[in-house]
């Protein structure tokens, strides 16, 4: 996949993923979304044990390991089919992802030119801060175009 075709997935996916951002920010509820819906419902832990198949004591334990991150993703599904809902997990990436790969480009191409700059104030041919802007924009996009297989290396 080249480069344009790559850029317009990740502009798409972009477009997907901004609506999540403020659900994403509101955080989890203190006591775990398992618990949260369970009591908004008005259920018991003994009641969503039998809508799920799990037993009480179980569920208690589920909510607990919610909060603290040790929870399986099969065990989510399973509340959720119990609770008619559906179980939805994601990334939400802190700014966009064409953004993010224009900062792994521009991280890559500030390195060559401080090396590049290095060789050439060596042989008294320094660039100027306009030449260099120049440089490091011409730079960051062929690196972004190029595809290199060690791109997120460096």
């Amino acid at each position: 996949m080249n480069y344009w075709d790559k850029k317009v997935i990740r502009e798409q996916l972009d477009k997907r993923l901004a609506f999540l951002k403020d659900f994403a920010s509101s955080g989890m509820p203190q006591q775990g979304w398992i618990k949260a819906i369970r009591e908004a419902l008005g259920l018991s832990a003994s009641q969503l044990g039998i809508k799920t198949g799990i037993d009480q004591s179980r569920i208690s334990r589920l909510e607990n390991a919610e909060k603290t991150g040790d929870l399986k993703l099969s065990s989510l599904q399973k509340i959720a089919k119990g609770l008619n809902m559906k179980f939805v997990y994601g990334f939400v990436p802190e700014d966009t992802l064409e953004a993010m790969v224009r900062e792994q480009a521009k991280r890559i191409a500030l390195k060559r030119l401080k090396t590049l700059d290095n060789t050439m104030r060596l042989e008294k041919q320094a660039l100027s801060n306009e030449e260099q802007k120049k440089a490091l924009g011409d730079m960051i996009e062929k690196i972004a175009i190029d595809n290199l297989k060690d791109f997120w290396d460096e």
